[in-house]
């Protein structure tokens, strides 16, 4: 789960499709996920927020019934929740995912408790190359777990 359209979704109407979603399908591919066969992705707000700004309360209010209503009707195995937005909104903390990274979390759904894992958003690894390290220990992490 991410944050919201970038020009290249907002364009094709497709999540995660532009330079970070190749970035994402990349990492993911890295532990033997792929979009067309083992996982879903969305984002925690489904337009592109004006001027490509970080998407507000509002609008952040106005999605969370729908992508917990994905939650639902997906049952994932887990999630792995990319940015700040995600983790804060899903989770409802104040936490950012620098803090939240290395931590055991879980979504709680009306049925089960799903395990989360707080990474990175790709846009932000695209700007900031010296955190890919980082996160491919988190991807090592999440792939250990998935092949228990």
């Amino acid at each position: 789960i991410g944050e919201a359209p970038g020009s290249e979704e907002d364009r094709t109407g497709e999540p995660f499709v532009g330079p970070a979603g190749k970035l994402l399908d990349l990492m993911l591919a890295s532990i033997q996920l792929n979009r067309k066969t083992n996982f879903y992705v969305t984002n925690m707000i489904f337009w592109r927020p004006p001027g490509n700004r970080t998407p507000n309360k509002e609008e952040i209010n106005l999605c969370l019934p729908f992508v917990k209503e994905h939650i639902e009707i997906i049952d994932p195995k887990f999630i792995i929740l990319l940015g700040n937005v995600a983790i804060k909104s899903l989770l409802c903390t104040n936490r950012s995912v620098t803090e939240m990274r290395k931590e055991k979390i879980s979504y709680s759904t009306n049925y089960k408790n799903i395990k989360c894992f707080a990474m990175y958003h790709p846009a932000f690894l695209l700007r900031n190359g010296n955190m890919k390290k980082e996160t491919w220990i988190d991807l090592c992490n999440i792939f250990k777990w998935v092949n228990k």
